[in-house]
């Protein structure tokens, strides 16, 4: 997992600093929290490309955490982008982005699925959950909890050769949580790898802390 700052400012974006927005890796995906002015200029200017970006979470609608959104939905669309792109917010998301799309004469080549959230909503993926809360600001404000879910423990190499298992594809079967034979042997996981790893957490606020201060931000790991 890596955390990359694309956007640090706030209200409006100066020559040294962009406006909010804040770009979490994750393997082959991107998930990126706000998307302030300029955002797809900061991706081209970091290591992350703007096309591995599955999902999109809006804290709230002052423009220097949402005006990023057209410019991204359509050079995504100049790239041929096929796969579709679901953006979360608060109330008021989906029309927006509704609004957004139809500026111009442009059609997406992908389809962009758009979600309205409230506080308490959970979001249940595949290898992770993201929580939402109720921010303190001046306008309608979300925060974001991602979890990880739990992970299998650390591949043991040495006592997987140990056991007569050939490196290759046998090791990553193992890793993936199947069972294999080799020689007429079965080996499971549990033969191989370690304890489960509890998953890690991200909070993001955006520029307002949580509604009321919680054990949200204590406990991000």
């Amino acid at each position: 997992m890596n955390i990359v700052f694309l956007g640090t400012g706030g209200s409006w974006p100066s020559p040294e600093r962009s406006v909010s927005a804040v770009a979490l890796k994750r393997g082959p995906e991107v998930i990126l929290f706000d998307c302030g002015e300029g955002t797809q200029r900061q991706f081209m200017r970091s290591t992350v490309s703007f096309m591995q970006t599955t999902k999109i979470f809006v804290t709230h609608f002052h423009g220097d955490h949402f005006l990023g959104l057209p410019g991204l939905i359509q050079s995504m669309s100049l790239n041929d982008r096929r796969d579709p792109l679901s953006i979360h917010g608060p109330e008021g998301t989906e029309q927006l982005v509704s609004i957004l799309i139809k500026l111009g004469y442009f059609t997406p080549t992908y389809e962009v699925i758009v979600q309205d959230l409230k506080p308490d909503d959970v979001l249940d993926f595949d290898e992770y959950t993201v929580t939402v809360g109720e921010a303190n600001h001046n306008v309608p404000t979300l925060f974001y909890v991602l979890e990880e879910k739990e992970r299998a423990g650390r591949f043991n190499k040495p006592r997987a050769l140990e056991l007569g298992i050939p490196e290759g594809p046998l090791f990553s079967k193992l890793q993936r949580g199947e069972t294999v034979e080799h020689k007429g042997k079965t080996f499971t996981p549990d033969m191989v790898l370690g304890p489960p790893r509890r998953g890690r957490k991200i909070v993001y606020t955006g520029q307002s802390p949580a509604k009321p201060w919680s054990s949200w931000e204590r406990t991000a790991t």
